[in-house]
């Protein structure tokens, strides 16, 4: 009995507290949902309009299949907020993508306009895959519809349109570098196991 307890005890010293990778979805804004509370926020107003293939505010680069383009058509519709978002005109750009400088815990933005499902899929390092989402039309809402995914060391993410073309729009794009997700259960269940073993341990030496 002592040899499991002290079995359990090493073992749960030893694995990681390995973050569960979420997908994050929600109406309003980004910054309310707990895995993104307190995040910093892109909200595009700063910059203007403009149109280039790459475009970097703070730690986030966003590139796709043409050029990004910052814009004010629709403001305030469409999940769009304040003046300024990213678009695409209802041609190009098809695909997204969002690189972090650092990797962060936890990233999600307002998503408005799409007749059609897109695909967000966020990456480590070493580009694997740490969780995919299918984002589902939101059509003509403009009640903050929400998307992104929480996941420990995300480097960088896809936003990729299914099939043919939709009109769309990216605003108040919100990352954390903060521990964002619960431990994986079968963590838990362990670390959880070894403290009880060793407060029966504790025990056995009183008596």
């Amino acid at each position: 009995m002592r040899s499991f307890i002290r079995f359990a005890a090493i073992a749960a010293a030893a694995a990681p507290l390995m973050a569960a990778a979420v997908p994050i979805t929600g109406q309003g804004q980004p910054t309310d949902n707990i895995n993104l509370t307190g995040g910093t926020v892109i909200d595009f107003e700063s910059g203007g309009a403009s149109s280039s293939p790459s475009l970097t505010i703070g730690n986030v680069t966003f590139t796709g299949n043409a050029n990004i383009e910052i814009a004010n058509d629709f403001a305030g519709q469409f999940n769009t907020r304040g003046v300024f978002h990213i678009t695409n005109f209802g041609r190009l750009p098809s695909s997204f993508t969002f690189t972090f400088g650092a990797p962060v815990n936890a990233f999600g933005f307002l998503f408005g306009a799409s007749d059609e499902i897109w695909d967000l899929t966020a990456r480590d390092s070493g580009n694997n895959v740490l969780e995919t989402l299918a984002v589902n039309p939101v059509f003509s809402s403009n009640a903050g519809d929400y998307f992104g995914i929480a996941a420990s060391g995300i480097a960088s993410a896809t936003l990729v349109l299914r099939q043919g073309l939709d009109y769309v729009f990216i605003d108040n794009f919100t990352y954390t570098a903060g521990s964002t997700a619960v431990p994986e259960p079968a963590t838990l269940a362990l670390v959880g196991l070894a403290l009880a073993g060793l407060g029966l341990r504790g025990k056995a030496r009183k008596a």
